[in-house]
């Protein structure tokens, strides 16, 4: 009990997936008919589904492994000179956004289930190999036999899948003319919104590359 009382905050934090309540709001505005988005939307959370469970099976057997060792092997020098590559990176690609923005959303493009299926693989195993609550369930599970921890990994998944099935449902209710208005508000006001968060990516890798030289000079 104790365990899914922990698994349970942690599980919600990792629910905030960006990436896929995006994916399947660009999915609503693209799709032509209702029916044609909840075909897709569905395959996209089967996808999800499927990336959440492969994530948590790598990372009880290699994944927690491959980190341990590589914290213990990589000085602070060497994590603040990729942090400064990193940092420079962002600001580089912030800087061509800033004076490209983006005129039009690419939302006249069909994304078949299939597709989506593969979209959804990926963006479920990237948001928990990228997130600490993930690594902590992980923690937490590791201590318990194989079969708690099939018990607590179908709770985080559950719990971690809830907010985007909450919206898929959601825009299943709503017709697609909104979906055609919305992305004309959209469009109008995309290239300021690209600039200011591009300017916000310039200031935050700035920041961070002043951190890197700090450490590495200090």
């Amino acid at each position: 009990m104790k365990s899914l009382v922990s698994i349970i905050p942690l599980a919600a934090v990792d629910s905030v997936n960006v990436l896929a309540l995006l994916a399947v709001s660009y999915v609503w505005i693209s799709s032509a008919s209702r029916w044609a988005y909840i075909r897709t939307a569905v395959a996209f959370m089967v996808g999800g589904v499927c990336g959440l469970a492969l994530t948590l099976a790598f990372s009880f057997t290699v994944i927690l492994d491959i980190i341990h060792r590589a914290i213990d092997a990589l000085s602070g020098t060497v994590v603040a000179v990729l942090g400064l590559l990193i940092a420079l990176a962002v600001i580089a690609v912030a800087a061509r956004g800033f004076a490209k923005p983006p005129l039009a959303l690419p939302v006249h493009r069909k994304v078949h289930p299939a597709l989506a299926f593969v979209l959804g693989v990926i963006t479920w195993g990237a948001q928990s190999l990228t997130s600490a609550p993930f690594y902590g369930a992980i923690a937490v599970m590791a201590k318990h036999d194989t079969a708690t921890r099939l018990g607590l990994s179908a709770v985080f998944v559950l719990i971690a899948l809830l907010p985007v099935a909450a919206l898929l449902a959601a825009l299943a209710l709503c017709s697609q003319d909104a979906g055609h208005r919305l992305i004309v508000r959209v469009e109008n006001i995309l290239p300021t919104a690209s600039r200011v968060v591009s300017a916000l990516l310039i200031v935050a890798g700035a920041v961070g590359a002043a951190f890197a030289i700090m450490k590495i000079i200090g």
